[in-house]
């Protein structure tokens, strides 16, 4: 064996990655096996000897597109400059040239990082010489390597196949709106493009890429939010108020914001406001409180937002006074978690103003208060939800205060949660924030665009068309509940009239057999009932509707026609005259529509084409026609980040000073760990499964521990 050859054959003749090479054992090495590891590229993507080249960086980017189709990566390496400072000379080399670093090895006394070095010693390099008529040459060349090439499946690795193009950068921030990290964002992406080899970038730049954005962002953020909101008040939306409050070191402590659109929801929808924290929506562990009401179609609108430091009274009363100077307004009726000092501060700012409790706050303290396995067992809390879920309330029947609600804010809370995350900047969270109020809004739109639409009408009463031509349709359709129930099997049992007044006592078998007084005044129409639904929710009951119609009156009182169920109601009832919405930054959103447009167009080409394989070669060969006038006539871009691709991206400026820190890093009770309420439990405990009880010989959800017989003892 000692003088018999060493022979080695590429796996395919072919192939660019492997040559054929006979040297004997004894003289085998490396650096001799690399001589035979050249590439094979397509005529005119190799650099010849004397090329001319206008200047170094297209010398540099011939040099790596060369390396990127023969599968390996180049890096800049030394220059020599004449006694004037002019560069005479430049290296690039392959990037696996040099020697492995030692810093990594590991040694008898410590230990290092398990790591790997490209480092091989390769001899390929391209040497550029300045040329005497201007512009370099290709002085030296040397083409061969001591390394294999990368193959189709790890060409995505390479540095020079990977860069992140305007739709990377564009594709990781919207779907960093929706609360898409970089690794999902990526997956969406090879799924939408194919393959993993032909995004053109890995998770990795993805990842950095949302670094790099925070990074930037870093001590502007304060200051930057802030000019935002200035760009967006004096540019495209003249509507848009803020305010914010900073401390004696000039940090951000309050925030607080409302476009046009919001302010002119709240003239007609804001009679009643909900207020509640939620949390870890920011980096900084700012309290972040939407300001949520109801709208003409029963959804939840957003009328504007606050961001405050501190869960405690002055925080709270500055938040309540900016909403009375940005709304001009205060509600009549404010909705409120059991926050202590929320409750002070509203009582201080809106003390008119009636304050209710969220039902959803209230539910949760049931188990909490009288333990969890108690009413995951004894049905306490499905007997107390048959009182406390009705529609018709008495002091007598339940504890009076306690205020049906829909859990609005919890609902909201949840709904911006999808969209924002504790890790975010300021000028992260707004992005998000208004990503979530696009979509809300634009399920307002759809909304009203079906109230166009006749709904199904299930008799023939001209009460009921009268209130299809008012309401909206997902109002309609509760009045027609209503005025449906208001001629079934009620039962009158008297009735009397007096001064041109009917008063009409029924009863009611929807309603546990209950009596309820209906007075009926038949000159101006004016009707009460004394189940109060009017009142709570702004349409007329059941017997209202039935009294109106043995009384004759087949049209729907107008003094019970609220402005704010009706159809198209901002458009005919807010006064408020706010000019033109258009977006911020003319320039910058013209490019990104026109790339919108040019995407879509692609897009329908492809559909046009439905798989023909003549159509899509067609399609390919245009596309790269065009493609490659544009790389003739265009400069290259560069593919770092600069500052004017970061702000036009999050569409938000850096100011040269700082004139407004940062917010301080908040410890409210939303930035712990999050300790789970004995409501939670009480779920928890009604998903496990049944289990014999060692103590009381029961299956049930405790064990012998819990046992509440062991308790009484």
């Amino acid at each position: 064996m000692e003088n018999s050859d060493y022979s080695c054959s590429g796996v395919d003749s072919n192939s660019s990655l492997y040559g054929s090479c006979s040297l004997d054992e004894n003289e085998f090495d490396l650096q001799e096996l690399g001589k035979d590891w050249i590439p094979d590229c397509p005529q005119g993507v190799k650099p010849l000897l004397d090329q001319i080249f206008k200047n170094i960086e297209e010398g540099f980017d011939f040099y790596k597109e060369y390396g990127r189709l023969s599968g390996f990566d180049v890096r800049r390496s030394s220059e020599k400059s004449d006694k004037y400072g002019r560069t005479i000379r430049k290296y690039f080399v392959c990037s696996r040239s040099g020697r492995p670093d030692s810093k990594n090895e590991e040694t008898e006394n410590q230990r290092r990082i398990r790591t790997v070095s490209a480092k091989c010693e390769c001899p390929a390099e391209l040497v550029l010489g300045l040329h005497n008529s201007g512009g370099f040459y290709v002085k030296k060349f040397t083409e061969y390597h001591n390394h294999p090439f990368a193959g189709r499946g790890g060409m995505q690795f390479l540095r020079c196949s990977r860069s992140l193009t305007e739709f990377h950068k564009r594709f990781i921030v919207d779907a960093a709106k929706s609360n898409i990290g970089a690794s999902r964002a990526h997956a969406i992406l090879k799924s939408m493009i194919g393959s993993y080899e032909d995004i053109g970038a890995t998770v990795v730049d993805f990842k950095n890429f949302s670094r790099d954005i925070k990074q930037y962002i870093g001590k502007h953020d304060a200051d930057m939010i802030i000019q935002k909101f200035k760009d967006i008040q004096e540019s495209s939306d003249t509507g848009f108020k803020f305010e914010y409050r900073t401390d004696s070191e000039n940090h951000l402590t309050q925030l607080f914001w409302a476009d046009g659109e919001g302010r002119k929801n709240y003239e007609v929808f804001g009679d009643v406001v909900s207020f509640d924290a939620t949390y870890r929506t920011n980096r900084y562990g700012m309290v972040f409180i939407p300001l949520i009401g109801i709208d003409n179609h029963w959804k939840s609108v957003t009328f504007g937002a606050m961001l405050l430091e501190h869960e405690d009274n002055e925080n709270y009363i500055w938040g309540c006074e900016a909403f009375k100077r940005v709304f001009g307004s205060s509600p009549k009726c404010i909705i409120m978690d059991q926050d202590l000092a929320m409750k002070t501060a509203l009582k201080f700012s809106f003390p008119l103003v009636k304050h209710r409790l969220c039902m959803w706050h209230i539910m949760k303290k049931f188990p909490a208060k009288l333990g969890t396995v108690f009413c995951a067992e004894s049905g306490f809390m499905d007997r107390i939800n048959k009182f406390i879920w009705t529609e018709h309330l008495t002091p007598e029947e339940f504890e009076q205060g306690l205020l049906r609600t829909t859990s609005r804010s919890e609902s909201s809370n949840f709904y911006f949660g999808h969209y924002v995350q504790k890790g975010d900047t300021l000028s992260e969270f707004y992005l998000c924030y208004q990503s979530a109020i696009e979509k809300q809004r634009n399920g307002f739109r759809k909304n009203t665009h079906y109230d166009d639409y006749t709904p199904n009408i299930v008799t023939g009463k001209k009460i009921l068309k009268d209130a299809v031509s008012l309401y909206t349709r997902t109002m309609f359709y509760k009045v027609q509940e209503q005025i449906k129930a208001g001629g079934e099997d009620i039962v009158v049992e008297y009735m009397s009239t007096l001064n041109k007044t009917r008063v009409t006592t029924i009863q009611d078998p929807f309603n546990k057999a209950k009596s309820f007084e209906v007075s009926v005044d038949l000159d101006t129409h004016t009707v009460e009932c004394s189940c109060k639904l009017f009142t709570r929710v702004g349409y007329l009951c059941s017997h209202a509707f039935f009294c109106l119609g043995i009384c004759g009156i087949k049209s729907i009182p107008r003094q019970y026609v609220s402005n704010r169920w009706l159809k198209n109601a901002v458009e005919r009832f807010s006064t408020l005259e706010l000019g033109e919405i258009c977006e911020a930054g003319s320039k910058t959103n013209s490019k990104r529509v026109k790339t919108q447009d040019c995407w879509f167009e692609f897009q329908g080409c492809l559909s046009d084409a439905s798989g023909n394989p003549d159509i899509l070669d067609y399609i390919k060969r245009e596309i790269c026609s065009i493609r490659e006038h544009i790389n003739s006539t265009l400069k290259k871009s560069k593919t770092r980040l600069n500052s004017e691709q970061i702000e036009e991206i999050i569409d938000s400026s850096a100011v040269e000073d700082i004139t407004i820190q940062n917010p301080n890093k908040s410890t409210n009770k939303g930035s712990r760990k999050r300790i789970l309420s004995g409501a939670e439990k009480s779920i928890a405990c009604t998903k496990k499964s049944l289990r014999k009880c060692a103590c009381c010989k029961e299956f049930a959800y405790h064990d012998s521990r819990t046992c509440p017989e062991k308790r009484q003892e």
